[in-house]
């Protein structure tokens, strides 16, 4: 008979205490929560007994899959004190995901350092590779996530409508974005005004192009082809308590979302002299009223 490798106690709970306190760490970072590092070593060491007890009640019901998920959000609960049920789901799906990235990292090295023809032989080097890889996905992860992968997720391809007319760009989802026709009361999209350039009857684009004072441009588009059109939006800003942005009504809004797609009739535009995006990725704002309203 062959025996297997030994497991001690105290080997345990300090592989699973380091390992839960930069899981939790790294989720955290992802998520975007606060940090409270005292709040982080409790629920570590809480996740460092469970680990312990297992080397001796390991059939009771305490391990079995449900009770490990229920442990895994008290976790949770205990070291990154989410504050709503978005936020806690949200820390959930980066924990599992962070969790099994580490394990699959710890796995891929065990069987690295094993030589051909040998047998796999327990290491705690590869316990160490994975907490190591954890600490590179709460340094680094946040940083590609917040740079190619959100903003990937909250562009959307737009098409506005203007009777024949028809603008096709990208926009972005900006929760931040609260402006509001007065007449309607209803969400306002913000768009370049190179975009919606193409869209525009020539006397409306000559008023944009001629002056950027506010009252000759209004007096003149009031009197052009596309008055009925003409919206008028007060908005405040850093700098500017009282400001004003020229709106216009589109016939409709198309927004895809991929499998389903958003059409709006009647959606105000509120024009954008200079770029929203400097990389020139996205040219529209939306609100998030209209996607979660189609």
């Amino acid at each position: 008979m062959v025996d297997g490798p030994k497991v001690y106690a105290d080997v345990t709970f300090a592989i699973n205490l380091v390992m839960d306190f930069v899981i939790l760490w790294a989720t955290a970072r992802l998520a975007g929560m606060r940090i409270v590092f005292p709040r982080l070593f409790t629920a570590a060491l809480l996740g460092a007994i469970y680990s312990v007890l297992y080397l001796y009640l390991a059939m009771t019901l305490c391990y079995s899959v449900p009770a490990k998920i229920l442990f895994s959000c008290l976790l949770l609960i205990l070291g990154l004190a989410p504050q709503t049920w978005t936020e806690f789901k949200k820390a959930l799906v980066y924990f599992y995901g962070i969790s099994f990235a580490v394990a699959g990292a710890s796995i891929a090295v065990s069987y690295l350092m094993v030589a051909p023809g040998e047998g796999f032989r327990f290491s705690y080097l590869w316990l160490l590779a994975g907490a190591i890889f954890a600490l590179l996905i709460g340094v680094y992860g946040e940083k590609y996530l917040l740079r190619r992968i959100v903003p990937n997720l909250l562009r959307f391809g737009v098409e506005l409508r203007f009777g024949a007319q028809s603008c096709n760009g990208q926009g972005f989802l900006d929760t931040g974005n609260g402006l509001k026709d007065p007449l309607t009361k209803r969400p306002v999209v913000v768009a370049e005004y190179e975009f919606l350039k193409q869209c525009l009857p020539e006397d409306f684009q000559q008023a944009f192009d001629d002056t950027r004072d506010e009252d000759d441009i209004l007096d003149r588009l009031s009197q052009s082809s596309w008055a009925s059109r003409l919206r008028i939006i007060p908005f405040s800003s850093i700098g500017r308590k009282n400001g004003i942005l020229v709106g216009i009504r589109a016939d409709a809004i198309l927004v895809n979302m991929g499998k389903n797609k958003v059409l709006h009739n009647n959606v105000v535009i509120g024009i954008y002299r200079d770029k929203l995006s400097q990389d020139g990725s996205y040219h529209l704002l939306i609100p998030s009223e209209i996607i979660n309203q189609g």
